[in-house]
C-alpha cells in the first residue's frame, strides 16, 4: 500500500519494470501513473483504461456501448426512493452494489422496500470505508445464477484473443473459492460467440494486457458482463493448466512493447483443471477469519497438481488483510479425473496450529450436485449444513494422542473397563 516504498525499492534495484499481481495497487490507476513518472513499465492495462473499468457504474455504460448485455439495473442512485420505484418496476430482490467496489465488499441484498433504507444507508458507509467512495449502483439480483468469467488477452498493436472461460460459482460471501475451467455449462458455440464478443470489447475500449471479464448466468441461460478485472486473478493458474499459455509471461512481453505472435486459433484447450483456496477461516463459525501460528505444514506436490503458496511451518498467520493462504490445483483428462486428483491432493496437506477451508472443500468436492455440475452462487448458502458436518482432522489426531497417554498411563484400555 506505500506507493513510496515500493517505487524507492523498484529504483534501488535497478529494475525496469513493476509487476503487481493481484495485491492492492493491482487495479490502481494512481499507481500506474506514479510508476510511469519513475520511468518504471507498469505490467498491466493503462490507467485510463482502469480507472474506466475500476468504476462499475462508467463500465457499464462501456459494456453497453460495446453491445455486451449487462443486468438490469440503476447506474446512478441518490436516495433509497430511486430503488424502491426501480423494485416496483422490475420486481425483487434488488442488489445494492458500491461503485467503486470488488471483492464483495459493499454489496447488500434486499428483497422488499421495506429493507431498502437500511442496506442503502449500509452500502454506502462500506464503500466509504473500503474505498474511499460512498456512491453505488443497484442491479436485479438473479437468482439461482452461475459465475462464470472470460480470461483476454490483448496486445499494444490491435490485437485480442480470449483463453475461454471459468467457473467460479462456489462462493462464499461473494468470494470464490473453488474454480475450474472449462465451465461444464457452456457449449463449444457459446465459448466461441461470447469469447470474441469480450475479445472485440475489450480492443475498442483500449484494453492492453491480459484481464478477465466476468458474467452471471440467469437459470434460464441469459447471460450479463458484470465487471472486468484489470488485472491476473488469483484463478489463472487453471486457464494456464488447459490451454498450456503462461499468462504472466505474455504480460510481461506485451508491456514489453511486442505483440501476442499468437491468433485465436492457436488457442487448444485440453482436459479441465480445478483450483480450491485454502483460507485461514472457520467455515463453520460463518467463515470467521482465523489466525495464528502454524504449528506443521506439509503442502503437496506432483504430477498433475500445482500448489502456490508463500507460508511455511512456524508462520504467524495475521489477523489482518487477505485470508488467502495457498492454492492447489489439478489437471486431468477430463473433469471426473482432475476432481479425483484435487481430493486426493486435498487429504495430502495438511496444515495445523489454525482453522482453514480445508475440511470444507473435501465436502465440496464430494457433494453430488458439484460431482454432477449444478452450481450456481448460493450452492455454500444452500448446502451449508451439510458442508460443514466434519470432524476436525486435528481433533481426531489428539483424540487418539489423549487415548494412547491413557493407555501408557493405566496399563490398559480404559474402554474396556
Amino acid at each position: 500500500l506505500d506507493v513510496e516504498a515500493v517505487l524507492k525499492a523498484a529504483k534501488d534495484t535497478g529494475c525496469e519494470a513493476v509487476f503487481p499481481g493481484y495485491g492492492f495497487l493491482a487495479e490502481n490507476p494512481d499507481f500506474v501513473e506514479a510508476c510511469e513518472r519513475e520511468g518504471l513499465v507498469f505490467i498491466g492495462p493503462p490507467a485510463r483504461v482502469m480507472r474506466l473499468l475500476g468504476d462499475k457504474i462508467s463500465a457499464r455504460k462501456a459494456f453497453k456501448a460495446a453491445g455486451l448485455p449487462v443486468v438490469p439495473g440503476l447506474e446512478e442512485v441518490s436516495s433509497p426512493e430511486e430503488i424502491k420505484k426501480f423494485g416496483e418496476k422490475v420486481g425483487y430482490p434488488l442488489i445494492i452494489k458500491a461503485a467503486a467496489g470488488g471483492g464483495g465488499k459493499g454489496m447488500r441484498k434486499v428483497t422488499g422496500p421495506a429493507e431498502v433504507d437500511d442496506a442503502f444507508e449500509a452500502a454506502r458507509s462500506v464503500a466509504k470505508k473500503a474505498f474511499g467512495d460512498d456512491r453505488v449502483y443497484v442491479e436485479k439480483f438473479i437468482e439461482g445464477g452461475r459465475h462464470i468469467e472470460f480470461q483476454f488477452l490483448v496486445d499494444g498493436k490491435g490485437n485480442a484473443i480470449h483463453l475461454g472461460e471459468r467457473e467460479c460459482s462456489i462462493q462464499r460471501h461473494h468470494q470464490k473459492l473453488i474454480e475450474e475451467a472449462p465451465s461444464t455449462y457452456l457449449f463449444p458455440a457459446q465459448r466461441k460467440e461470447i469469447g470474441n464478443m469480450v475479445a472485440r470489447a475489450m480492443r475498442e475500449i483500449g484494453y492492453v494486457s491480459a484481464g478477465t471479464m466476468e458474467f452471471l448466468f440467469d437459470e434460464v441461460g441469459n447471460y450479463y458482463a458484470l465487471e472486468v478485472n484489470a488485472r491476473i486473478q488469483v484463478e489463472h493458474t487453471v486457464t494456464e493448466m488447459i490451454s498450456g499459455i503462461d499468462i504472466i509471461r505474455k504480460m510481461i512481453r506485451i508491456a514489453a512493447g511486442e505483440s501476442l505472435r499468437m491468433f485465436q486459433e492457436d488457442v487448444v484447450l485440453r482436459g479441465h483443471a480445478i483450483q480450491c483456496r485454502i483460507n485461514a477461516e472457520d467455515p463453520k463459525k460463518n467463515f470467521a477469519p482465523s489466525f495464528g501460528k502454524i504449528t506443521f505444514l506439509r503442502q503437496v506436490s506432483g504430477p498433475f497438481v500445482r500448489t502456490e503458496s508463500g507460508i511455511y511451518q512456524g508462520w504467524t498467520v495475521p489477523p489482518f488483510y487477505d485470508s488467502l493462504l495457498s492454492k492447489i490445483c489439478a489437471v486431468g483428462k477430463d473433469r471426473a479425473t482432475a476432481i479425483q486428483r484435487m481430493k486426493r491432493a486435498l487429504m495430502e496437506y495438511e496444515l495445523w496450529g489454525i482453522k482453514t477451508t480445508i475440511p470444507l472443500l473435501k465436502r465440496i468436492l464430494e457433494h453430488p450436485d458439484f460431482v454432477s455440475g449444478e452450481l450456481t452462487t448460493t450452492f455454500i448458502d444452500e448446502n451449508f449444513e451439510v458442508l460443514t458436518d466434519y470432524v476436525e482432522e486435528e481433533e481426531e489426531v489428539f483424540k487418539v494422542a489423549h487415548f494412547i497417554a491413557e493407555v501408557s498411563a493405566l496399563g490398559k484400555n480404559p474402554s474396556v473397563f
